[in-house]
C-alpha cells in the first residue's frame, strides 16, 4: 500500500473510533440536565395527561426532572417547529400525535415532516368518540343524521383545531352522509369539549380519554367510536362506520426527537419510555383514564415505518373530505 494511503486509511480509523467513542460517552452521560418534553397542546388534553405520567416515570427513570411544556396552538405546528429548531441532543423531545402525519398535507411547513425527526417510540393509539349534548333530540349516529339532514348547517361541531382528527372526522362524517354542519375549532380538547358541556356546540369528535369523565357522568351523551374497531373502554358503544359505512379514522401518539440526535441517545430514550409505558401500574392508571395502550410499543425503526404510512393514508382522507386550509 503506497505511504500515503496507509496514512490516509489510519485517519479514517482513527475519526471513526474518535466519533463512536464520543458517541457512546455522550449516551452513557445523557441526560446530562433537565429534559423538556413538549406537548405541542394547550394543557388538559389526552396528549398533555399522557405525557405528565410519562414525565414522572423519566424522571424517575433518568434521576433528571422532565418537564413538560406546553406550546400549543396552529394544531401542533408551533410546538412542533419549536422542537425541530432544537439542539438534538436528546435534551429536547416532543409529544407526536396524529396531527403530525396530517399537517403536511395541509399546511406549508417550514420543516420537513419526515426529515426533521427521529420517530422515537410510538405508545398510544388515539380513540375518538363522537358525543353531544344532553339536549340534542338525538340517541344513535342514524338519528343525528336525520336530524342534520332536516337542520342543514345548523348544527355545529367543535374540535380541538383545524385540519385536527376531530375535525376531519366531520367533515368526512359529512361527506359519507350528505349533511352540512358548521365547524368550530378551538386550541385544544379541554376547550372544545367543555363548549359541548355547556351546550354552546352541538356535538365534537372528541379524544376517549378527556370527555369519558363527562360521557360517565351524563354531561354529554356518547353515540359512537369513531375508529373501525370498538373501543376497549366502551364495548357496547357501535363504531360509526356500523352506521356509516367506509366511515373509520385513526390516531396515534408517541415521541420524536430532533432528526440529528445522535443514535445511543435515540437508543436510550426509546428503551426507557418502552419501560415507562409497559409498566403495570402506568398501562394501568392510563387505561382507566381512557388511554388506548399498545400491548407492544412500536421502537424506533417500526414507528418511522408507521409515521411514512400515516403521511400517505391521510393525504388520501384529507383529499377524500376536501378539506381546504387558509
Amino acid at each position: 500500500m503506497h505511504p500515503c494511503a496507509r496514512f490516509l486509511t489510519t485517519l479514517i480509523v482513527c475519526a471513526a473510533s474518535l466519533s463512536a467513542g464520543i458517541s457512546t460517552s455522550w449516551a452513557q452521560n445523557f441526560p446530562s440536565r433537565p429534559i423538556k418534553l413538549v406537548v405541542p397542546y394547550v394543557p388538559g388534553g389526552g396528549a398533555d395527561t399522557v405525557a405528565r405520567v410519562m414525565a414522572q416515570g423519566l424522571t424517575e427513570e433518568f434521576g433528571q426532572t422532565v418537564m413538560v411544556e406546553n406550546k400549543g396552538g396552529a394544531n401542533t405546528i408551533i410546538g412542533t417547529e419549536f422542537v425541530a429548531n432544537s439542539p438534538p441532543d436528546g435534551h429536547t423531545l416532543l409529544i407526536c400525535t396524529t396531527a403530525h402525519a396530517i399537517n403536511p398535507s395541509l399546511y406549508k411547513l417550514n420543516f420537513d415532516t419526515l426529515k426533521a425527526f427521529t420517530h422515537v417510540t410510538m405508545h398510544l393509539g388515539a380513540s375518538l368518540l363522537l358525543v353531544v349534548h344532553p339536549s340534542v333530540p338525538a340517541n344513535s349516529v342514524s338519528e343525528l343524521i336525520a336530524l342534520a339532514k332536516a337542520q342543514p348547517g345548523k348544527l355545529t361541531f367543535a374540535s380541538y383545531g383545524t385540519g385536527s382528527p376531530g375535525h376531519l372526522s366531520g367533515e368526512l362524517f359529512m361527506k359519507l352522509t350528505g349533511t352540512e354542519m358548521l365547524h368550530i375549532p378551538y386550541k385544544g380538547s379541554s376547550p372544545s369539549i367543555a363548549d359541548v358541556v355547556a351546550g354552546r356546540a352541538t356535538m365534537s369528535f372528541a379524544v376517549l380519554e378527556p370527555v369519558l369523565p363527562f360521557v360517565k357522568s351524563g354531561h354529554v351523551r356518547a353515540l359512537g367510536v369513531v375508529m373501525a374497531e370498538r373501543a376497549t373502554q366502551l364495548p357496547q358503544m357501535p363504531t360509526i362506520g356500523e352506521t356509516v359505512p367506509g366511515f373509520a379514522i385513526s390516531g396515534f401518539n408517541g415521541v420524536c426527537a430532533p432528526s440529528a440526535t445522535p443514535k445511543p441517545v435515540i437508543e436510550r430514550l426509546n428503551a426507557a419510555i418502552i419501560k415507562v409505558m409497559t409498566n403495570p401500574a402506568v398501562r394501568d392508571r392510563l387505561i382507566k383514564s381512557g388511554s388506548d395502550i399498545l400491548e407492544r410499543p412500536l421502537p424506533t425503526p417500526e414507528f418511522e415505518v408507521f409515521v411514512r404510512g400515516e403521511v400517505v393514508r391521510w393525504q388520501k382522507i384529507v383529499q377524500d373530505a376536501g378539506v381546504k386550509v387558509n
